[in-house]
């Protein structure tokens, strides 16, 4: 029987992004961790993150409601607590409360994890595989078309197979002749991607869309605000190239409506943010029953767990949000990346980074 939960404690970290990542609303990420120990001395962590404002509030939610509910618990109630805390919080909302329930359902996945002395993979019932992973957040709208196109040529200098490119933010021909800058420089054999980060109106992302065919782009991400279900609809009917979304979708309950309403064919939810790693197992079922590819958002130390018990997974995203308080990331081998053998989540993180960076609360 695994110990008891004995303490759950949050901490609010604020950790400037590096410069070439700052192109995204902010130039800072709040990063909310949360603790887990059990009464045999195990420490555990989850967390969530924001670019905007809200990072303490979600430390009270799970100050206040999340970690007095589960403390005495051990994990293996955890299914029956969280249906219960989202029950009575359904008159919340979700803007709050599914970033908190995430961070705490991912740290005790990891003390699950660490209680068993398996991967998180493992526990999840996925066997260790190589998924490819590809390069994000460096090629950023505020770059000239020069620098756009070094940073993208240093995605594949670092051992990154694929690049995905931010539009949005210029005009839809200014757009195309930076996303054909890049398709030259890298060449034909290169997939890349673009994210337009929920920026078009639906005529603009039809134009586009339609020559990213030509160009040979894998996918337009986020082309319209993540609520345009009939919008999405058209895009998918209409053009050629794949479209995705799901990193601003909440719980299994919005990808399924997705999953009805569209032919979209790439999901990416992002656990810290959807509901935690069970949220996000339930969507990468669902999109697996509907013949869907899954690329989790971001996170890739944390989504490789996820992403190799996931059939329908076919890569990892790297967007380096919590670089600045890992002691060590996840890193290309070969165009490739596998999961870590430490029990849990094994994410690393650098006890100085999270020392000088956590705010008081």
């Amino acid at each position: 029987m695994p110990a008891a939960i004995t303490d759950v404690t949050t901490e609010l970290l604020l950790v400037p992004l590096e410069p070439r990542l700052r192109a995204y609303g902010s130039d800072v990420v709040s990063i909310v961790r949360v603790l887990l120990r059990d009464s045999d001395g195990a420490t555990a962590t989850g967390f969530t993150y924001t670019l905007g404002a809200g990072a303490g509030i979600v430390c009270r939610m799970v100050d206040e409601l999340i970690g007095p509910a589960i403390v005495g618990s051990r994990t293996d109630d955890w299914g029956e607590h969280r249906r219960r805390l989202a029950a009575d919080t359904r008159r919340l909302g979700r803007s709050m409360f599914a970033p908190a329930l995430s961070a705490v359902d991912i740290a005790v996945w990891d003390l699950r994890g660490i209680q068993s002395s398996r991967p998180l993979y493992a526990v999840l019932g996925g066997k260790p595989r190589a998924v490819p992973i590809y390069g994000s957040g460096r090629g950023s709208n505020s770059l000239g078309l020069d620098e756009l196109v070094k940073q993208s040529l240093g995605y594949l200098r670092d051992g990154y197979p694929a690049v995905k490119i931010r539009a949005g933010a210029r005009s839809p021909s200014e757009d195309l002749e930076r996303l054909r800058a890049v398709r030259d420089a890298v060449g034909d054999a290169v997939p890349l991607m673009v994210d337009c980060n929920e920026q078009l109106t639906l005529a603009d992302a039809l134009w586009l869309g339609r020559r990213l065919s030509d160009l040979g782009y894998r996918w337009i991400e986020e082309p319209l605000i993540a609520e345009d279900v009939e919008g999405h609809a058209v895009l998918a009917a209409q053009l050629d190239v794949p479209v995705a979304v799901g990193e601003h979708l909440v719980g299994r309950y919005e990808f399924a409506h997705h999953l009805r309403t569209t032919p979209i064919g790439i999901y990416q939810p992002d656990a810290a943010l959807t509901g935690g790693v069970t949220e996000a197992v339930r969507i990468a079922d669902l999109a697996e029953a509907g013949n869907r590819s899954v690329n989790f958002h971001s996170l890739p130390e944390l989504h490789i767990h996820l992403a190799v018990r996931s059939p329908n997974a076919c890569y990892v995203e790297d967007f380096g949000i919590l670089n600045g308080v890992l002691a060590e990331v996840l890193a290309p081998q070969d165009g490739v990346v596998v999961p870590p053998d430490r029990s849990g989540h094994g994410i690393v993180w650098d006890s100085g980074a999270v020392a000088r960076f956590r705010q008081s609360l």
